[in-house]
């Protein structure tokens, strides 16, 4: 993967998905996210974990949706998809930021 690849996939399932900005590199388990959503206009992204809520913001977002959504997605990270990257149409698929918000956990009794 290139440094610049807003995201990475392989072809078998990932037990974890790497998200990274340029502050923070953090791996969640695939097995404890409970809700994925696609904006209407393809330009965000919003993945919520128990306790994180993420957020992608960019262009094009639908091939990492699928991606995510069949376990085939490995990173997430700010940039352009390598496929895309030659071509300056609407239709590249482009990463502006990767979002990690800590959600505050009830006390354990």
């Amino acid at each position: 993967m290139s440094e610049r690849d807003c995201y990475e996939t392989d072809h078998s399932g990932q037990a974890f998905l790497r998200l990274m900005n340029a502050r923070e590199r953090r791996a969640l388990p695939y097995a404890l996210l409970v809700d994925l959503e696609l904006s209407e206009d393809s330009t965000a992204l919003k993945l919520m974990f128990p306790h994180y809520e993420v957020t992608v913001r960019g262009r094009n977002l639908g091939v990492i949706f699928e991606k995510i959504a069949a376990t085939r997605c490995t990173v997430i990270q700010p940039g352009r998809s390598s496929e895309s990257r030659h071509e300056d149409s609407d239709e590249s698929t482009t990463v502006i930021e990767v979002r990690l918000k800590r959600l505050s956990v009830p006390a354990q009794i």
